[in-house]
């Protein structure tokens, strides 16, 4: 007998109600007929909640359709399946440094052949978490990064810390309006 496959997710939203997402989740387990385990891991946009709490994962559901679990977590948040590697989601922690200020991400990559990166940790005194708080005001296309990859390649460490500087620059330059 095989094993099952583990799937991860991850959900990405302002104040994740992590409950309902469970709920969610629990509702599509089928252990008669499972084709795989889901994870759902929590990416929570919003820096007072993230910088507040230790958001976690769920625990492995084995799950008969996966597709329907990603169809109405989408109607809630935005959500991703992301490449597993051994039993964590494949993911990496790239760094700038602006004005001597280092910035910290969060890179994941997905099963759709795209990679993301999310800001989680600012290195400096207070300019730090005021960017990580503006992050919320941003549009969403700024919230956070998205890369291609070029035939399901990881592009080169170079241009994906450009991409990152550039991408960082933007969100200090841009006007939050009061």
């Amino acid at each position: 007998m095989n094993p099952i496959e583990l799937r991860i997710g991850f959900v990405i939203g302002k104040k994740i109600d992590c409950n309902k997402v469970r709920e969610i989740l629990y509702t599509y387990e089928n252990k008669q007929a499972a084709s795989c385990k889901v994870v759902l891991d929590f990416m929570e946009m919003d820096p007072e909640i993230f910088l507040d709490r230790s958001f976690s994962s769920t625990y492995p559901v084995p799950i008969k359709d996966p597709d329907l679990l990603e169809a109405e977590l989408s109607q809630l948040y935005d959500f991703v399946w992301v490449e597993v590697l051994g039993s964590i989601e494949r993911h990496g922690h790239p760094s700038v440094t602006i004005s001597d200020t280092k910035y910290e991400g969060k890179l994941i990559h997905t099963l759709d052949k795209r990679m993301f990166i999310f800001l989680r940790d600012i290195i400096s005194d207070d300019q730090g978490i005021q960017l990580l708080e503006k992050i919320c005001h941003v549009p969403k296309p700024l919230q956070w990064l998205v890369l291609p990859k070029k035939d399901g390649k990881t592009p080169p460490p170079d241009y994906i810390l450009d991409e990152m500087e550039q991408w960082v620059r933007k969100l200090i330059a841009y006007k939050v309006d009061k």
